[in-house]
């Protein structure tokens, strides 16, 4: 008997909204071709410090994604997840220096992303949106720019908004990545930061153009909250104005809470 074909799901985005996705989706695995297409803009934290310190690729949005894709021991994701408290290296995340190390002993930034496939047995695969070297760029309302997602995450004045989103650099689109999106049955976009984790993955040229034209269904889901200095009183229906305006078309379907947020919840 031929075996049934899987579902091939791609989620677009990275950080924790992504996370909590794909650690959903990997229960179902063995029904689903489970890929997650992630930004590579991140200049915060010990993401940022690795990138100037060691020019290395952006690693935090990359490791959460592996470790909500793997099946291997609690101990290895607790592991990649765990981030030192003190000392040189105070702030920085274990999975980020093994990310940093394994780029610099390898060939190639796709040979570090398959190590780490065995290594975490990652139930579907991790593809970058670029290889290339990048930051954001943020004009707001008010007439503001900021530079790089740190500053972007830093800025807290909830009068104001963002009102366009771009690259500082052409990048070059990671032809896995647009493969991926083409035999996608279902694309799947937040929840998470749509100006630092969603939008960015849109920037390249040529992703966007995939999922512009892909015959998957595009689910789009709205976050609980709204944040300070990007999306401060953001209805729904600005969620979606946003993402269909950079998508450059209809969103499929969009999954709103309609439900009370518990004080435990928060």
């Amino acid at each position: 008997m031929t075996a049934k074909k899987k579902i091939a799901v791609s989620v677009i985005g990275g950080g924790t909204g992504s996370f909590v996705v794909l650690s959903g989706l990997k229960k179902y695995s063995n029904l689903l071709d489970i890929s997650a297409i992630v930004t590579m803009f991140d200049s915060g934290g010990s993401t940022g410090k690795l990138r100037d310190q060691l020019g290395v690729l952006p690693p935090g949005d990359l490791r959460q994604c592996l470790v909500a894709l793997s099946a291997k021991d609690l101990i290895w994701r607790q592991l990649f997840l765990y981030r030192f408290e003190s000392g040189d290296l105070k702030g920085h995340n274990f999975g980020n220096l093994f990310l940093s190390a394994l780029e610099k002993i390898t060939d190639s930034y796709q040979q570090v992303l398959d190590y780490c496939h065995i290594l975490l047995q990652c139930k579907g695969s991790v593809i970058p949106v670029t290889f290339d070297h990048s930051h954001l760029i943020a004009e707001y309302k008010s007439g503001k720019i900021l530079r790089q997602e740190a500053e972007i995450d830093n800025y807290r004045n909830t009068e104001d908004r963002i009102i366009k989103l771009d690259l500082d650099s052409d990048v070059s689109a990671n032809p896995k990545a647009i493969k991926q999106i083409k035999i996608s049955d279902y694309i799947i976009l937040g929840p998470g930061d749509i100006y630092t984790s969603i939008i960015p993955v849109l920037l390249v040229k040529k992703i966007r153009d995939a999922v512009k034209n892909t015959k998957a269904k595009i689910i789009f889901f709205v976050n609980l909250f709204t944040k300070p200095g990007e999306t401060h009183s953001f209805t729904a229906q600005d969620y979606v104005k946003v993402i269909e305006k950079y998508l450059q078309r209809p969103l499929d379907y969009i999954i709103i809470n309609k439900e009370p947020i518990k004080k435990r919840d928060c």
